[in-house]
């Protein structure tokens, strides 16, 4: 049956089945695998190998020299044995080294055999590269004496080159004409741009002075509240847990510190009552959460009853701090949140405002800035227009002085003929 057979398969494979697996102990590589898969120790035969002799070394030095050119006779045999010793003795260097390094760092240098191979592997690599940086000059030289004799066959021709010179100084003028034109033409269109973008930053200019204006009004309101709220996150920070388990230890607690507790726990959404005052003051975080406290989300529900208590003759600091120093430090706490969060309320609109002239600022700004582009495109033609133009003169008076020359030249060559 086949599955019969394919058991038997799969049982002779589980039974004989031999995984080699070959590690450099170099780097961290090797480290973090033994970490991963403890089993690489715990169920494997770890076979290390020790590093090679030196006569192994010399031997495998030898054996890839055997393909290297380096002459011929005992001369070549003599050089290929000596760079065999040197390479064995920069590999065993290296060695003793890494060794010392390890008695006086606690540092690991691992020189593996494979190490030596591309050291031998290099030198043949450079040896190559060299002998063939060597002869690509001599075949340069060879080139230049094959150019020297070249030119001077050329200029043999230089009386035809004389007339065609002539023709395309003639043609490189035109040309330079007829960029004349188009550079007036482009340089107009740049006018007319420059006078857009001038246009478009005037106006970013005039948004940007309101912007800056609805900002600074936003921030002198905000200011206004900031010093109230800094002195009342002061005065909590200064509260300590004695302070806490003062208010706390109350069982019918003062009519000053009852409502100043039941303030606060409307700010916080709980029920204004002493004995939800009493779990929350016995919260560790209690004081750090008022400082936290997320003061620009109050609802109006809640700032029109911290207003009402706000608003009794007697719910001042001062007062407080006659009956409680905790009470009062809580009392600044509440009036500088509901100061708070009627300032925001009329900062809030400014801020919105703020926003929308910030995105059509934006908008300008990125109008601006396409005509900009636009604008550097066109000079940027107009420039390359300038150089072509330029490169054209150049090249007329260059070939107008090379004809001049030859023409003197030939004019010499035919005087002495005759």
């Amino acid at each position: 049956q086949p599955d019969v057979v394919f058991a038997f398969l799969i049982e002779r494979v589980r039974n004989n089945l031999r995984v080699v697996l070959c590690m450099s102990p170099v780097g961290d590589p090797f480290r973090n695998r033994i970490r991963q898969y403890p089993a690489f120790v715990n169920c494997t035969t770890i076979d290390w190998f020790s590093e090679w002799p030196k006569d192994a070394l010399l031997e495998v030095s030898e054996k890839y020299l055997e393909e290297v050119n380096l002459g011929d006779g005992d001369t070549a045999a003599e050089l290929r044995k000596n760079v065999a010793q040197i390479f064995v003795a920069v590999h065993r260097s290296v060695v003793e080294k890494s060794n010392l390094m390890l008695l006086e760092m606690r540092r690991h240098n691992y020189v593996t055999p494979t190490n030596y191979l591309e050291l031998v592997s290099g030198y043949k690599r450079l040896l190559d590269e060299k002998r063939k940086e060597l002869g690509d000059a001599a075949t340069k030289l060879k080139n230049g004496l094959f150019k020297l004799d070249d030119t001077r066959k050329k200029v043999e021709a230089m009386s035809i080159e004389l007339e065609e010179a002539k023709v395309k100084v003639a043609e490189f003028q035109k040309q330079c004409e007829e960029y004349l034109v188009i550079i007036v033409q482009q340089k107009r269109e740049a006018d007319e741009q420059q006078k857009a973008v001038g246009a478009r930053s005037e106006k970013i200019a005039e948004e940007e002075e309101e912007c800056k204006k609805i900002a600074d009004t936003a921030q002198q309101d905000l200011e206004a509240a900031l010093p109230a709220l800094e002195e009342a996150v002061k005065a909590l920070e200064a509260l300590n847990k004695k302070d806490l388990t003062e208010i706390k230890s109350y069982g019918n607690p003062p009519e000053l510190v009852g409502r100043v507790m039941r303030a606060v726990m409307i700010l916080r959404g709980g029920e204004p009552s002493w004995a939800e005052a009493k779990r929350q003051l016995g919260d560790p975080n209690f004081i750090k959460q008022l400082i936290n406290f997320d003061k620009e989300n109050m609802s109006d529900r809640v700032l029109k009853k911290i207003g009402q208590y706000c608003a009794q003759p007697d719910f001042e600091p001062v007062t407080m701090g006659r009956v409680s120093q905790a009470a009062r430090s809580l009392c600044m706490w509440v009036r500088a949140m509901e100061v708070y969060g009627r300032v925001f309320r009329v900062i809030e609109p400014k801020r919105q405002r703020l926003a929308q002239a910030t995105r059509r600022l934006d908008k300008t700004q990125a109008e601006l800035a396409d005509a900009k582009a636009r604008l550097q495109e066109v000079q940027d033609r107009i420039d390359d227009l300038k150089k072509q133009c330029d490169e054209k003169l150049a090249r007329k008076e260059e070939l107008r002085k090379s004809a001049e020359l030859t023409e003197l030249k030939l004019e010499r060559a035919r005087s002495e003929e005759r």
